[in-house]
């Protein structure tokens, strides 16, 4: 980004890349001198230059910019931007660039930005393929250790622990529970937990109605969560007293064995964590395998 910006006597320089199969787009680099710029805010899809260009997937080239630099789509105030080119970086995003020192980029400025736009249109895919391969393998690794863990545990307490930790190790977060369904299933109990402030909750039993394990019991589906803001509303885990600060993140996957629900495993923790649909899909499928064990040996109610 310092090297485009030098060589284009730029004000901003930013990449801004697409959510997967989103329609938003996030900065993921950028260099700029503008007090004002929206460096933490997505961009729609058509919102502004930066969107339009996201969504035709065609450069825009704004020579003599005569708009408030709101409207570009960086900025939250008028920044008294000159001259603003938008680049697609394939079908990945968009790369931006503007200036206040001219009022047009020249030919030789333009091919420049056309020629990193490729440059790094090329390096995010491979960063992407990389990024894939190594998520495969945290998913062969965290089929690998439930799979032991249920071939092998010699108690129940053990089983848990080995699940529980492989699932805290694949999610990156702090926090583990197993929450099984009572009989009834109008209630559940924590069979186990792993990690900070939460050893209070084991052998309790709370009603399927709260927090967020009791709504993956519920709908019987995943759920996901970033950027929470615990105590606000119904953002908790288990229960409104629980014992429980300061997460950020938070997965629960419904335990079905032969498509009879039987509990729920969780994970939550301080990392502003984006729990994607392949890792939710590699939690689900563990869980079943979870959740067989469970019937197997018969460690939860039916």
């Amino acid at each position: 980004m310092d090297l485009l910006a030098n060589l284009t006597e730029a004000y901003t320089v930013a990449l801004y890349l697409r959510e997967p199969g989103g329609r938003q787009l996030h900065a993921a680099a950028w260099h700029s001198m503008g007090r004002s710029f929206r460096s933490e805010d997505p961009v729609q899809m058509g919102e502004g230059l930066v969107g339009w260009v996201a969504k035709h997937n065609r450069p825009v080239d704004v020579d003599r910019y005569k708009q408030s630099s709101e409207a570009t789509g960086l900025y939250h105030a008028d920044e008294g931007i000159q001259a603003f080119v938008g680049m697609p970086v394939g079908d990945l995003g968009v790369l931006v660039v503007d200036t206040k020192n001219r009022q047009i980029f020249g030919e030789r400025e333009k091919k420049i930005i056309r020629d990193f736009a490729v440059f790094m249109g090329q390096m995010v895919a491979q960063q992407e393929t990389c990024a894939r391969e190594a998520l495969y393998g945290r998913i062969l690794d965290l089929l690998y250790d439930v799979e032991n863990a249920a071939l092998s545990f010699s108690g129940r307490r053990e089983l848990y622990d080995e699940i529980l930790d492989a699932g805290r190790r694949f999610s990156g977060l702090s926090m583990g529970f197993l929450c099984l369904l009572h009989q009834g299933r109008k209630q559940f109990w924590v069979e186990a937990v792993q990690g900070p402030s939460v050893a209070t909750l084991r052998g309790r039993s709370f009603p399927v109605t709260q927090g967020l394990v009791g709504w993956v019991l519920r709908e019987a589906r995943p759920l996901t969560h970033h950027r929470m803001r615990p105590g606000q509303g119904k953002s908790y885990l288990i229960s409104p007293d629980e014992p429980l600060r300061g997460y950020n993140a938070f997965v629960g996957v419904p335990l079905l064995a032969w498509r009879r629900l039987m509990g729920v495993w969780a994970f939550a923790g301080q990392t502003e964590r984006s729990i994607d649909e392949e890792e939710e899909r590699a939690l689900q499928l563990a869980g079943h395998r979870v959740a067989a064990t469970l019937a197997h040996y018969r460690l939860a109610s039916f």
